[in-house]
């Protein structure tokens, strides 16, 4: 390829996705962008996982490669461990039980090639259930937030990006790399720090992800658990190295008030039983 069609490097970790995995795989071979590489880490699964990779691995086209970690890395590791293989000057994320439009990829590099000024440009999503069929609700954060100022802005006091639907600067995030004292919110935990440093996040104001709901999902999971107990040890995390600035000090105040939130909601929890 020439200098027109930089490469994209797509990253993903899997473990068990076996369900999905396929409809994931195929979305970014049905991709319009020409020039792009697929680097999939199964994460020990004990499943068809495995097997369903290899079978991309003996066809054309051979752009996608595959990693067996045994035992059990989780996603933060393994997406660092992925980060010096993936050699695209754009790194996008892909999840695999999502889907992405054919056109993604190719919407995102021109957004970056246009804007230079950019570091991360993610999208709206769209929600799908188990079955793939849309669900009519949609992410209210997401779609609010679109601009560097609107996600800066609501970013100290929750994640509004869906991880899957990003492409930023390969260099970049080759540099910063995930933080893996975070094993879930690894993702948030990235665009704190990026907007502490100045770096600019936008969204395409367009779905180019069909982002799946279910039962095991991150997004369903999340909601079954204590959200406040989850943030806390979560600022907890991010504090512990976070360097001084704006949004560090947005995390600070953000961090106090959800620890009046989680001893209050203990506090009725024990006079409610």
């Amino acid at each position: 390829m020439d200098e027109g069609t930089p490469l994209v490097s797509v990253i993903m970790s899997v473990h068990n996705g076996e369900q999905w995995l396929k409809e994931a795989i195929d979305s970014i071979l049905r991709q319009t962008w020409p020039n792009w590489e697929l680097w999939i880490v199964d994460d020990a699964s004990d499943d068809s996982t495995w097997q369903i990779l290899e079978s991309y691995i003996r066809k054309p086209p051979d752009r996608i490669s595959i990693i067996r970690q045994d035992p059990k890395q989780g996603l933060t590791k393994n997406l660092n461990m992925i980060l010096p293989f993936a050699q695209g000057e754009f790194i996008a994320r892909m999840d695999a039980d999502d889907i992405s439009e054919p056109d993604r990829l190719a919407k995102q590099v021109a957004f970056l090639r246009q804007n230079p000024s950019v570091d991360v440009v993610a999208s709206f999503i769209s929600l799908i259930d188990q079955k793939g069929q849309a669900i009519r609700t949609v992410w209210e954060d997401d779609r609010k937030t679109f601009t560097n100022d609107t996600i800066k802005a609501m970013l100290p006091s929750r994640n509004c990006i869906a991880h899957p639907s990003i492409m930023m600067r390969g260099k970049l995030l080759r540099t910063y790399c995930y933080n893996e004292a975070q094993t879930h919110s690894q993702d948030w935990d990235l665009w704190l720090r990026l907007a502490n440093d100045g770096k600019i996040i936008e969204k395409i104001q367009a779905p180019l992800l069909l982002y799946r709901v279910h039962d095991s999902s991150i997004t369903s999971t999340s909601n079954k658990k204590s959200a406040f107990r989850k943030k806390h040890e979560f600022y907890q995390r991010y504090l512990a190295t976070a360097k001084p600035g704006p949004i560090t000090t947005k995390v600070r105040k953000q961090y106090q008030l959800n620890r009046v939130k989680l001893f209050l909601s203990t506090i009725k929890r024990k006079l409610t039983s």
